[in-house]
């Protein structure tokens, strides 16, 4: 299947952009002019920043919020999404996502190889890796993924009887790895262009983020050093890892594109791939408690399809969403119901115990990028057109908070 899959993206001249980067570049106002570095340029202080393309929102303590949008919109909230402050950012680029292990330290990532970082609750951040360094990285692990799979076809090669098929694949798989290091050098010639898409962090220093083209980056010191660990998954052909997801177990989860998810039970150090069965993109993943005591993987992604596991990815199952709508967002509330949001407005719920989801809309029909919970059966959405305050069912429940 690898085969056919890599066959088709290789071939063709209009490979589908993450969503996040496509929401960013086709869904934005009127910006500075092109020729400006976005990574040098401060992002503008405006009144209606949260009316901004917002593409992810997460919780921050017992009652912050912070979200992250276009050209380095962030705004922070400190009594629960009633109201909001623009934060001081010095750059102008995309923010893709947003993740605050504690209170006060927090990063956030986007386009052009950028990450963020704040140490007092999202009001200032500062730059701690952008695409020029981190181009730096990039040639050095491609090549290292080429040798690693050379190294396979030779072992292969040199055994007394190989096995055709076993050789045929390696053969495969050092092509592809051939090709992606072309495309990693001729990225690193056009400059910082390769978005990071989702960032984790399992404590104030131990964190991952997540990008286009398989990049994976890792820090054990709080982003003073960011390390590209690409190569610690066989993801030859370069798939956008769209989000990461942890599990209650500790067990790590990467939604990914092409229909793969990719599994790590030690901490990220080591990544198996699943196939759910589906060759679209994913992405993302809602981990909810399952019936038998487990934990339930959602995995959610292009017009529509849905995806069970309840084994912890070993096996799963399609589910119907009743929809047709590219979903682009999830979220597990604490009492059970999940939430998945998606463009033209679309929510799905599913109710504690029930089987299947229930349709909704969101009466402004805008896309929606991103959710979080407020603790009290309300819920932020964020997306085109800012920030609304919903239910549970992803009604609305009052106007739009504004800026200050």
């Amino acid at each position: 299947m690898l085969r056919g899959i890599t066959s088709v993206l290789r071939h063709s001249v209009d490979r589908a952009l993450p969503l996040a980067a496509a929401l960013a570049a086709g869904l934005t106002f009127a910006g500075p002019a092109a020729a400006v570095d976005l990574l040098e340029l401060p992002a503008v202080q405006s009144g209606a920043a949260t009316q901004a393309l917002l593409l992810d929102v997460t919780a921050r303590g017992a009652d912050g919020f912070v979200a992250v949008g276009e050209y380095g919109v962030i705004v922070v909230s400190g009594d629960g999404g009633r109201s909001w402050t623009q934060a001081s950012v010095p750059v102008s680029v995309s923010l893709t996502a947003v993740h605050f292990p504690s209170p006060e330290q927090g990063w956030a990532v986007g386009h052009d190889g950028l990450i963020l970082h704040s140490g007092d609750g999202g009001a200032t951040w500062q730059k701690q890796l952008d695409g020029h360094r981190l181009n730096e990285q990039v040639v050095g692990v491609a090549e290292t993924i080429v040798a690693n799979f050379r190294a396979e076809l030779e072992a292969l090669e040199a055994e007394e009887d190989p096995d055709e098929s076993a050789l045929e694949d390696a053969a495969f798989l050092l092509e592809e790895a051939e090709f992606m290091l072309e495309g990693a050098a001729d990225d690193v010639a056009a400059g910082p262009v390769r978005p990071l898409l989702d960032v984790w962090f399992r404590d104030e220093r131990d964190g991952y983020v997540s990008g286009a083209y398989g990049m994976l980056l890792h820090t054990a010191d709080g982003g003073a050093n960011w390390a590209l660990v690409s190569d610690r998954m066989r993801n030859v052909q370069g798939f956008h890892l769209n989000q990461i997801a942890p599990a209650p177990d500790g067990t790590l989860f990467i939604a990914g594109e092409a229909g793969f998810v990719f599994r790590s039970a030690d901490g990220g150090a080591h990544w198996e791939t699943l196939e759910p069965g589906y060759e679209g993109s994913f992405y993302g993943l809602v981990i909810s408690p399952a019936a038998n005591g487990d934990y339930e993987l959602l995995a959610y992604g292009l017009r529509g399809n849905l995806f069970r596991s309840t084994d912890r990815g070993e096996t799963w199952e399609p589910l119907a969403s009743g929809t047709q709508v590219t979903l682009t967002t999830g979220l597990g509330l604490a009492d059970g119901t999940v939430l998945l949001g998606g463009q033209g407005g679309t929510i799905l719920v599913r109710a504690p115990g029930q089987p299947t989801f229930a349709p909704g809309m969101n009466p402004d029909r805008r896309v929606i990028s991103g959710m979080a919970s407020r603790g009290d059966g309300t819920v932020l959405i964020v997306g085109l057109g800012g920030i609304r305050l919903a239910d549970a069912a992803g009604r609305p429940v009052e106007s739009a908070p504004g800026t200050h």
